[in-house]
């Protein structure tokens, strides 16, 4: 079995639809800690946001590498590389923008940046490669895709 290649523009189309994500980190003894989290794909990246003072960010701080993948089984989509930190949500319209028209539901606003003052931290995954298959066809739909 070869493994096919994939382009970026590949893997982000695959994970545009999720409304949720799994993001794994580690802590500062190198434990892992894996948590949901939401996301949009803006201008052909990955955008993820949180408060500075939780797990997650404390531990993007000392390392940013991750993981980063969806939340199915039967069709995946892993992601490893880093987050950069591009400071508050406020400064990036267009992303608060996309989040808003992905989390349209009535409930979802609360827990959006424009809604809740303390999501204070976006980033944007700069990915370093991905694996993608479907459960279903497993043997022939595996793909990676790796950042030149």
């Amino acid at each position: 079995m070869t493994t096919a290649t994939a382009t970026w523009e590949e893997v982000a189309a695959h994970l545009a639809p999720a409304r949720c994500y799994w993001l794994s980190t580690v802590d500062a003894s190198g434990a892992p800690h894996a948590v949901p989290v939401w996301g949009v794909v803006a201008a052909g990246a990955v955008h993820l946001y949180t408060s500075r003072g939780s797990a997650k960010a404390r531990h993007v701080a000392a390392d940013p590498r991750v993981a980063l993948h969806l939340e199915s089984a039967e069709d995946v989509v892993i992601v490893d590389g880093r987050l950069e930190d591009l400071g508050h949500p406020s400064e990036h319209p267009g992303v608060l923008r996309a989040l808003e028209e992905k989390y349209s539901q009535p409930d979802d606003a609360a827990y959006l940046p424009s809604g809740d003052p303390s999501y204070d931290v976006l980033y944007r995954l700069v990915p370093g490669r991905a694996r993608l298959w479907s459960l279903a066809d497993f043997e022939d739909s595996q793909r990676r895709w790796r950042a030149r």
